[in-house]
């Protein structure tokens, strides 16, 4: 029979593991089963009846564990050469930088957390953790309340807006913005006309609204690689701008008059990176436009599924994936609040004689009415999170369950409501937050 040619016979016609084999042999043998299965066989501590099985048992968990390594070599080496452009000194320096503030994000140990007080902050939840802007200051602290980032600003109305990547701060009487990270300043600019609002996207990819002499809105949009990649001028006011979480489309509510009576148009542009075709990056791109006749413009956003939030001073309405009606609900009344993000959509309807009641109308992440009914409370905030709707009352904060309508209010002090998740939020004055963790 023949013999397998990882054995190679001796002169005295004994047969020796030891081979001389090519290249290719070698890596054979080394991924063969039977060379290891014999090799635990000779061991002096290995004999016995039945120990064969185990024996080749054991071979094959050897291979299988090469064979293993070898895979993770190569997914090592793909990575590293798919993303060589990435690999920098200065991205090296961040992921060491940074990887403390994920690992604070899994602490939940707070009550309080405490910062410099400084008149008309701005606060934003960022990466897990707050930022605080105010208009000599840009100051990032993680969930356990250790700051990463304080950096002099020179702002006279400062606002931030954050993303998983990037902070964005800009000045809403002024012409500056900058974008941050946890640690430090990356990007800063001044634009000619003062700046009216701003998104950004988890991707990195955000735009800053402003002006110019010809036109009532100029919307500058960057890349993830804070490259100017195009301006969308229109001859409206354009009220809010949100883009989807891939950085691929951007929603403009704007507000025109016409008529003697104004009335809010969305828009849905593509802001993807495609093959230029010789044309202006402007009306070639609107996927929809919707107008919505004698209604004052409030805020909009993206949600799951590709859906769109819109909200007016008359109308709730959620357009779906192709930018048609999905659902709306239709009011009249003194608004008290407003919100519209990615997490959903509210609005507090105020009934009460001293703002003491009011109506509120929610959609969940998908689009879908979370909720539609009167609760007794003052409503300065409102959020969205999960099956939730917070509000931010004059005495405290409120969490509405919304498949049951129940309760659960705490007394807490004057401030901005952010909310971390479905049991817990923050309330941010001026020299400290207090978290607030609500029953699961």
């Amino acid at each position: 029979m023949k013999k397998p040619f990882w054995k190679k016979q001796n002169n005295d016609g004994s047969e020796d593991d030891k081979k001389s084999g090519g290249f290719a042999e070698r890596i054979a043998e080394f991924f063969s089963a039977e060379p290891q299965k014999e090799k635990i066989l000779r061991r002096e501590d290995f004999a016995g009846a039945g120990d064969a099985y185990y024996a080749t048992v054991s071979a094959r968990y050897k291979i299988a564990q090469r064979v293993f390594s070898l895979l993770l070599v190569l997914f090592v080496l793909i990575s590293i050469f798919a993303n060589i452009r990435d690999i920098t000194y200065g991205n090296f320096f961040y992921f060491v930088r940074d990887f403390g503030n994920a690992v604070d994000i899994e602490s939940t140990n707070y009550e309080t957390l405490s910062y410099d007080v400084y008149q008309n902050q701005s606060f934003s939840l960022y990466r897990g953790g707050l930022a605080a802007v105010s208009p000599s200051n840009v100051s990032v602290y993680t969930a356990t309340g250790r700051r990463t980032l304080k950096s002099r600003s020179d702002y006279v109305v400062p606002y931030a807006v954050c993303s998983d990547k990037y902070l964005l701060v800009y000045d809403m009487s002024g012409t500056s913005f900058a974008l941050y990270n946890s640690f430090s300043k990356v990007y800063t600019e001044n634009l000619e006309n003062a700046i009216t609002d701003a998104a950004i996207s988890d991707s990195g990819v955000f735009a800053v609204v402003s002006s110019s002499a010809e036109y009532k809105s100029v919307i500058s949009v960057y890349n993830k690689n804070i490259k100017l990649t195009g301006k969308y001028s229109k001859d409206m006011y354009a009220v809010d701008v949100a883009i989807d979480e891939d950085g691929e489309r951007m929603a403009v509510l704007y507000y025109g008059v016409g008529d003697g009576r104004g009335s809010s148009t969305v828009r849905v542009y593509d802001i993807s990176q495609r093959k230029d075709d010789g044309r202006e990056p402007d009306e070639d791109r609107v996927l929809a436009e919707n107008v919505l006749p004698y209604e004052f413009p409030l805020a909009c956003s993206f949600m799951e599924k590709g859906r769109l939030s819109v909200m007016t001073d008359s109308s709730a309405t959620v357009l779906d994936d192709l930018y048609n009606v999905y659902e709306e609900i239709r009011y009249n009344g003194e608004i008290s609040a407003v919100r519209a993000d990615k997490n959903g959509a509210a609005i507090a309807l105020k009934t009460g004689a001293l703002n003491d009641v009011n109506k509120i109308i929610a959609f969940d992440v998908n689009g879908d009415l979370l909720y539609n009914d009167i609760v007794r409370e003052s409503a300065n905030q409102i959020e969205v999170c999960g099956k939730y709707v917070f509000i931010k009352s004059d005495t405290g904060a409120l969490r509405v369950d919304s498949a049951n309508g129940e309760e659960e209010k705490y007394e807490c002090q004057s401030g901005r409501l952010l909310v971390y998740d479905e049991e817990t939020a923050i309330v941010c004055a001026e020299s400290k937050a207090v978290y607030i963790k609500f029953n699961g």
